[in-house]
């Protein structure tokens, strides 16, 4: 059964052993039983496949040139949660208490990003590569007005 859009955890090896050069995360992982890699990877397809930044297919209904694609950003956005995830929550909750300076440990936070969930540049740019980010910015470009000419019915 697929691990999201990785086939097994063998696959996400693979990716881990040939394509990335830093792995000490994963390598880290429990390898007794592999859960905890398995719970990266669910993890990872999860904050991708309900990012309202991006409409992405289910491992049955991808094609096999977005497979390519969908393992390289699953596997990427699950390294950054191996590493990251702990410290983002804390931030995270940091920010629902309103908290936008934190003194100890000297950071500041935009309260506006409250509600942004974090997706690396390097997954973000494979997804969009992909065709996948539906986020648009609104752009009006060269729009002119007559004043003189009225209003069809």
């Amino acid at each position: 059964m697929a691990i999201g859009w990785c086939v097994n955890l063998a696959q996400a090896d693979a990716y881990f052993e040939v394509e990335r050069l830093v792995t000490k995360c994963w390598d880290g992982l429990d390898q007794s039983a592999d859960l905890d890699k398995s719970k990266v990877l669910i993890n990872a397809y999860n904050r991708l496949y309900y990012s309202t930044e991006f409409t992405l297919p289910t491992y049955a209904s991808a094609t096999a040139t977005q497979l390519i694609i969908l393992v390289k950003a699953q596997c990427e956005m699950g390294y950054y949660l191996c590493l990251h995830l702990e410290d983002e929550d804390i931030r995270k909750n940091l920010q629902a208490q309103a908290v936008v300076k934190a003194g100890i440990v000297k950071e500041d936070y935009k309260s506006d990003m409250l509600m942004d969930v974090p997706i690396p540049p390097w997954v973000y740019d494979l997804l969009k590569k992909g065709g996948f980010v539906t986020k648009t910015r609104f752009k009006i470009v060269e729009i002119e007005r007559d004043m003189n000419k009225g209003i069809k019915k």
